[in-house]
């Protein structure tokens, strides 16, 4: 098992099924657990950068505008989507509040690991996995410097639960950091929405040109099939007999194959009167020199390669 899928398995006993901390978890070692993480943290933060420009190629979104290596914090998280924007105000309030925890009660301060750049120019899913190795790290602060009010929280507490909560205590950093992280839980899911949203209109995009595509295709294809029964002079309408069999191919392709190669009339009638009398006129055309003919061009169709 790697490193990441170490942590992820250490992170999941502590995180119930819809993203909110278990309290009623214990920890292994402190020391191994935070150089796992450290490790995972770097090499996630690499993942990130790969993941929001391998998102940016496929979209074919435009390059997006380099960030100035003088510009402070505020200055990026003021350029940020108004999506993104929201995010990271709601993560920087939880963060402040639980370094004021921390230094109120002789805490060690987490280390918190976003910045406005890192949501910049858009979310990915990659981020969230940070955000809540964060927001986990925020809540050991909090259960620290108040065990006796934090496990009075349900595991599965709702957010309406967990606002009660915050509003019936006197504290105001802990009630900022429940109210932040309650934010954090809704800016994810709306930064959610909108990358699923772009994946969507990027799949209904590429399906759209692919029908485009698969059309002209077939049109082409169909053309050289026209072209190639006309110049033969067969005495058929080429382009209702191909039109027709490429109509039903697209439901049955070997049925309808079948049928061209063997029967193409189907598609199209034969133009018995188109077809030449023989024996300098003497023989008129029958309708078994229809069948003939029919057989003929389902030999053609069957050897001739589009």
């Amino acid at each position: 098992m790697s490193e990441s899928d170490d942590l992820i398995n250490k992170l999941t006993d502590d995180v119930s099924t819809d993203g909110k901390f278990d309290f009623s978890s214990s920890s292994s070692s402190e020391d191994d657990f935070n150089a796992l993480l450290d490790n995972f943290i770097q090499s996630e933060l690499a993942n990130i950068e790969e993941e929001k420009e391998t998102t940016r190629i496929m979209l074919d979104e435009p390059k997006p505008e380099p960030i100035p290596e003088t510009a402070s914090d505020e200055e990026v998280a003021d350029s940020l989507d108004l999506s993104e924007q929201k995010l990271y105000m709601a993560y920087r309030n939880y963060v402040e509040s639980i370094e004021a925890i921390a230094r109120e009660h002789e805490l060690r301060v987490p280390t918190f690991h976003i910045k406005a750049q890192t949501l910049y120019p858009k979310y990915t899913p990659g981020l969230g996995n940070l955000i809540s190795i964060d927001v986990l790290q925020g809540w050991d602060t909090m259960f620290e410097a108040f065990p006796n009010d934090i496990v009075k929280i349900q595991p599965h507490a709702s957010d309406e639960e967990l606002l009660d909560f915050a509003e019936q205590h006197t504290d105001e950093n802990l009630q900022m950091a429940v109210v932040s992280y309650v934010e954090i839980l809704f800016e994810i899911e709306g930064c959610e929405i909108s990358y699923e949203k772009r994946m969507l209109e990027f799949e209904h995009k590429r399906i759209e040109q692919e029908i485009i595509d698969e059309h002209r295709r077939r049109a082409a294809r169909a053309r050289k099939y026209i072209d190639a029964l006309e110049k033969k002079k067969f005495p058929i309408n080429a382009e209702k007999l191909i039109n027709g069999y490429f109509k039903v191919a697209s439901k049955d392709p070997e049925g309808s194959f079948e049928a061209l190669t063997n029967n193409p009339a189907i598609f199209a009638p034969i133009e018995v009167n188109k077809i030449k009398p023989k024996f300098f006129g003497l023989i008129k055309p029958s309708p078994r020199s229809g069948i003939i003919i029919n057989k003929k061009i389902g030999e053609f169709l069957k050897k001739f390669k589009a």
